[in-house]
């Protein structure tokens, strides 16, 4: 099979593709033909040298989706979406490759006509948007939420999932290009960076009350920007940081008006979290609440263009690699 593997990283990291032998199945795992893997910031990050828990010669993603070949536990045939956590693609193999060989605890099996591109779209995006809405943001029914970063891939079910929360959505985009995006996503409001300002107009939209929730992907000097728009004992998750890890908090009024500041990482996941998480995403789809946006597909020798397109912030959605063409090729 053919797998593609980082084997330095840094500024200029060194990918290529290689053959290795299919793994050989074990009891507790499934081994699963890839239909296609993200291509997704957190890899970005490990090739580039800037998360120091990953070593080189690493295979990259830790979502995709792909068909059940053998299992202990899932039927051959299966369509499966994968979720690595904070393990696959990070402190072992990944899924950009060809096939791979998983815990059936990481698996989220899924009707057999739904979109398998739509599929490897799913895992992070979705129980991202779930455990931050659900679990740490607590979205209830008539809140006003504030989703920054909304036109990437976890903004898009970001802004569905507080939807489904009954929540009122503010997203938040950097440019005219990315409005639509946001408003097809379900936003009722969309706020732009490049004509508004994000307190003010984040105030405008609540008479002056602030949020009830707020999530942030950006960081830097948005994220005390968001601290200061959410309402007295209002709450704001931070997902990341892509646009700076520093920003100057004023702690008078987060001590004063009882705000919450909480961080979301996957590594602090608990099984059991994950697991609520699946299910309530599985429970979505068969309803047919859940339409990942996607980007771009592109084939597995075109994983530079790939991560070109990501990481110069071009993507509205996901970036997937397409890992087998023909459904069976190894």
């Amino acid at each position: 099979m053919k797998a593609l593997v980082t084997n330095s990283f840094g500024p200029e990291p060194q990918m290529q593709i290689e053959t290795r032998a299919i793994p050989e199945t074990k009891p507790g795992y499934s081994l699963i033909k890839m239909h296609a893997a993200t291509v997704n910031p957190l890899s970005n990050l490990i090739r580039l040298g800037e998360l120091p828990l990953a070593e080189a010669p690493l295979v990259l993603s830790n979502d995709g989706a792909g068909i059940v070949a053998r299992s202990d536990l899932f039927p051959a045939g299966t369509l499966v979406a994968l979720y690595g956590g904070g393990q696959c693609g990070i402190t072992e193999d990944g899924f950009q490759q060809q096939w791979v060989l998983v815990e059936n605890k990481r698996l989220m099996p899924l009707p057999a006509d739904y979109p398998p591109e739509a599929a490897a779209a799913l895992p992070v995006n979705y129980i991202t948007a779930c455990q931050a809405v659900n679990r740490l943001g607590k979205v209830k029914p008539g809140d006003r939420v504030v989703i920054n970063g909304a036109s990437g891939s976890v903004g898009h079910a970001l802004i569905q999932t507080a939807i489904l929360a009954g929540a009122e959505v503010m997203a938040v985009v950097s440019s005219d290009a990315k409005v639509a995006y946001a408003r097809q996503a379900g936003a009722q409001h969309v706020i732009n960076l490049s004509m508004q300002d994000l307190k003010k107009t984040i105030l405008s939209l609540t008479n002056n009350q602030g949020a009830d929730v707020a999530f942030d992907q950006v960081g830097g000097e948005q994220l005390p920007a968001l601290l200061s728009a959410v309402r007295p004992r209002g709450t704001v998750v931070s997902i990341g940081f892509i646009g700076g890890t520093e920003g100057k908090i004023d702690i008078p009024d987060l001590v004063i008006h009882e705000k919450k500041l909480l961080g979301y990482d996957t590594w602090m996941e608990s099984d059991e979290e994950i697991a609520i998480a699946m299910k309530a995403v599985q429970r979505h789809v068969a309803e047919g609440h859940l339409q990942p946006r996607i980007d771009s597909v592109w084939p597995m020798d075109n994983y530079a263009e790939a991560y070109h397109r990501l990481s110069s912030r071009q993507a509205a959605g996901t970036v997937l690699l397409k890992l087998n063409d023909d459904g069976g090729s190894k």
